[in-house]
C-alpha cells in the first residue's frame, strides 16, 4: 500500500512581529515547518535554508533508507546555516527550529529538532508526537511543573536546541499512516496560543485541509497573535 497527502499551508506574521520568520513547505509526500529563532539574526534565513533543503524529498526520495535521508538532509541544511552564519559575522547565532514529516512507501517519517510541533490526529484523538526542546519542557519531564502551568510560564520559549550550525539531537520516529489520519505541523505562534483541545476541535469539524488550516490560524489572530504563525494541515490518503 501507498499513501500521499493532501495538504494545505497557512502562514501569518502575527499581530506583534514585523517580519514572518517562519518558513514551511507542504506537498504530497512531504510536509516542514521551520521557524527562525527570534531574537536572533537572520533567523528567516535559517529557516528559508531549511525549508530549501528539504523540499526536494517530495519530488525525489534518494534510494536507501528514509529516516537516514532525513537525517543527512538536516545534517546538509545545519552545515549551511553555519556557512551563512561565517559569511557575515552579523549572522552569528542565526538559527531555526525544524520538524519535518515524510511519508515513504508505507511508512511515516518524523524528524524533529526545537520546538515547532508535530501531531496526528486519529479516530477523534489528537496526539502530540513531537516533544519540545525547550526549557519548560524539562521541568514537565522531570515532574517539577504541570502541563497546564508549561502554557504560561514565562519562559515557555526558551528553546534549548535548533539548528544553528553545531552539534544538535535530532529526535526521529517511525510510525505506520492509516487512510483518514491527519497529521498536523505548526510553529509555537499556535501551539502557545491554542490549546490541544481547541485544535482538536477545529479538526473535528472542518473536513477541507485549507478551510481547517485557515480557521487554527484565524484563532489565533483572534487570541493575539504574538508570535509569528505557521500551520500545516495534511490528510493521508490511498493512492
Amino acid at each position: 500500500m501507498s499513501f500521499a497527502l493532501t495538504s494545505a499551508l497557512v502562514s501569518d506574521p502575527g499581530l506583534i512581529r514585523a517580519n514572518n520568520e517562519d518558513s514551511a513547505f507542504a506537498g504530497a509526500r512531504l510536509i516542514v515547518v521551520a521557524d527562525g529563532i527570534g531574537g536572533l539574526p537572520a533567523g528567516e534565513l535559517a529557516s528559508e535554508i531549511v525549508v530549501r533543503q528539504l523540499r526536494g524529498l517530495d519530488g525525489h526520495l534518494p534510494s536507501g533508507d528514509p529516516e537516514r535521508v532525513l537525517r543527512k538532509e538536516i545534517a546538509a541544511a545545519n552545515d549551511q546555516i553555519q556557512s551563512v552564519a561565517d559569511e557575515d559575522p552579523d549572522r552569528y547565532g542565526m538559527g531555526t527550529t525544524c520538524t519535518a514529516m515524510l511519508l515513504a512507501r508505507d511508512r511515516l517519517y518524523v524528524a524533529h529538532v526545537g520546538d515547532s510541533r508535530g501531531y496526528r490526529y486519529r479516530d477523534r484523538a489528537l496526539t502530540q508526537i513531537t516533544t519540545d526542546d525547550t526549557y519548560v519542557q524539562m521541568l514537565v519531564d522531570a515532574g517539577e511543573l504541570d502541563r497546564a502551568a508549561a502554557r504560561h510560564h514565562p519562559q515557555r520559549s526558551l528553546v534549548m536546541q535548533a539548528l544553528q550550525g553545531g552539534a544538535y539531537e535530532l529526535h526521529t520516529e517511525v510510525s505506520t499512516p492509516k487512510v483518514g489520519d491527519r497529521l498536523i505541523v505548526c510553529s509555537d505562534g499556535l501551539s502557545d496560543v491554542i490549546s490541544d483541545d481547541t485544535i482538536a476541535a477545529v479538526l473535528a469539524i472542518h473536513p477541507d485541509s485549507e478551510e481547517c488550516a485557515q480557521t487554527l490560524v484565524k484563532l489565533t489572530l483572534a487570541a493575539g497573535a504574538p508570535d509569528n504563525v505557521t500551520v500545516i494541515v495534511a490528510d493521508v490518503v490511498d493512492v
